[in-house]
């Protein structure tokens, strides 16, 4: 018999009404503490505002394509099962591996880019006393909130659980044979679970990049801001 079919399934979703307030709390944590640490220093400003706002958004977006790289250091993982979306109304940027992938992989590009573009950039923007490099690595470690919380979550888990993502991308399904019911994190919520059916749980839309209409439109409006902002500075 194959061993997939002797597994459980558990599905959570991300409860963001937690992750926001968690956010803020980091933010407060993470901000006090390089202010403390920098508070006689004198940060440079060198980017017109609009711009730091249009990097700011950039920033989000390299946030995911590192997920992304992080999932391709490992030869098991295709790249037809990536996809990357953007969902600005429900304030979400996203990376899905759509197949079946162990804990050392999740593991690996959940925390991909929180350390790259979080934490090295942190450090390297508090020596150069770079205002600009040190906000954008704070906002990427407060935006990582969801992916800390994941990250606890599984390293509470067994070694040999199966990690899932369908197209929804606000959850995500572990599978296990072992009970999971004793493993709760404060913003991740468990949705249901039951026995797993590989022929049906499995992903529908294979998509390389979604992108809902709202963003599309959003994008346009951050496009004219960075026309304009080149026009100004020229």
């Amino acid at each position: 018999m194959n061993k997939e079919s002797k597994l459980n399934y558990y599905t959570y979703t991300l409860n963001m009404t937690i992750l926001n307030i968690l956010a803020i709390i980091l933010f407060i944590l993470v901000g006090g503490l390089v202010l403390f640490i920098e508070r006689h220093d004198n940060y440079t400003v060198t980017l017109p505002m609009t711009i730091f706002f249009i990097l700011m958004f950039v920033w989000l977006i390299i946030h995911e394509i590192l997920h992304g790289i992080a999932f391709f250091i490992f030869k098991e993982v295709k790249k037809e099962n990536i996809t990357f979306g953007m969902f600005l109304e429900k304030g979400v940027f996203y990376c899905m591996c759509k197949q079946n992938i162990g804990k050392k992989v999740i593991l690996t590009s959940l925390l991909f880019p929180i350390t790259i573009i979080g934490f090295i950039t942190l450090i390297i923007g508090m020596i150069i006393n770079n205002y600009e490099l040190v906000f954008l690595s704070v906002l990427n470690i407060v935006s990582s909130i969801g992916d800390i919380v994941m990250t606890i979550y599984f390293l509470r888990c067994p070694k040999d659980i199966i990690y899932l993502d369908l197209d929804d991308c606000t959850s995500f399904t572990v599978l296990s044979n072992k009970s999971l019911d004793d493993i709760k994190v404060p913003g991740i919520v468990l949705a249901k679970k039951g026995t797993y059916d590989k022929k049906k749980m499995k992903a529908k839309d294979k998509r390389r990049i979604v992108i809902s209409k709202l963003s599309y439109i959003l994008l346009i409006i951050i496009l004219i801001l960075i026309i304009i902002s080149i026009i100004r500075i020229n």
